[in-house]
């Protein structure tokens, strides 16, 4: 008997959690839909992120697409996926080096540097 009101009480609870969610999927969707009937004139409550425009190529390798745009010597968003984890990885590389103490092999890590290091990994 316990675990019949058990369930009944766990069907009820799933009951209004179906509900609860049901009602928050259509008040949103009408929020997003601007008819007025969810009130607040269509403003969402979160913003869209903006995607910024992708440069125009990537600094090392001079490919125009990639998945990924991300930071390298020059700043945020100027190296393509392939040539920005390289650039991590060879900052890592340094980081670790000094921290033991040791003299990093690599002093500097510039773009010209970073070309170098893409066509010996080829």
């Amino acid at each position: 008997m316990a675990q019949d009101q058990d369930r009944s009480m766990a069907e009820a609870d799933m009951e209004l959690i179906r509900t609860k969610r049901a009602l928050t999927t259509m008040a949103a969707a009408a929020a997003l839909g601007g008819n007025g009937s969810g009130g607040g004139g269509g403003k969402n409550k979160y913003r869209k992120r903006s995607r910024a425009t992708p440069p125009g190529k990537c600094h090392s390798c001079n490919i125009r697409e990639t998945p990924e745009w991300r930071r390298g010597p020059d700043g945020a968003r100027t190296l393509c996926n392939a040539c920005g984890l390289h650039y991590a990885k060879l900052v890592r590389k340094r980081e670790k080096a000094l921290a033991n103490g040791e003299s990093p092999s690599i002093q500097r890590i510039d773009m010209e540097m970073l070309r170098a290091s893409a066509r010996a990994a080829d």
